[in-house]
């Protein structure tokens, strides 16, 4: 628990100090984006099968989101973070894709994400590919909070 705290600690202060966001080269992220019923990615995508991902929630507002265990000789692929604050409170969505465009992708093996927000709760889910495949969609959703801010952990081979 002193580690999540210390790195969602971490990130909002090297937000704050104005350094640029870490941003993965080979993952497609969309911003923090607030939503409406009309304009969720459930809504956008009726058809679309939404895998849960683990969950722990560690404290009011920090959760972590797991699928996959890490493996003999798999190594980071990917580490991205962003956050995003609010004058009020909004339901919001972040999604992203492992790869990017059309490059290939190694075999997944672990996808960790540790959220850190104003609201109580939130979702983590797969929406396409994930653990033992060269892909991965991951779909953050959190409603009514003020800030998130979330690291993205991708383990490979």
């Amino acid at each position: 628990m002193l580690l999540l705290h210390c790195l969602a600690l971490g990130m909002m202060a090297s937000m704050a100090s104005g350094q640029p966001h870490a941003r993965a080269s080979d993952l497609y992220y969309t911003d923090i984006t607030p939503v409406t019923d009309d304009t969720r990615y459930t809504s956008l995508n009726p058809d679309t099968q939404l895998t849960e991902m683990n969950k722990v929630k560690h404290s009011k507002g920090n959760i972590v989101f797991t699928a996959g265990d890490r493996a003999s000789g798999d190594r980071l692929i990917v580490n991205h973070y962003d956050g995003e604050s609010f004058p009020s409170a909004k339901d919001v969505e972040v999604l992203m894709s492992y790869p990017a465009g059309a490059s290939t992708g190694v075999t997944l093996t672990s996808i960790e994400v540790y959220v850190d927000m104003s609201a109580d709760d939130a979702g983590g889910y797969l929406t396409k590919g994930g653990i033992g495949q060269t892909n991965v969609e991951i779909l953050l959703t959190s409603n009514t909070t003020r800030s998130f801010v979330y690291e993205t952990f991708i383990y490979g081979y």
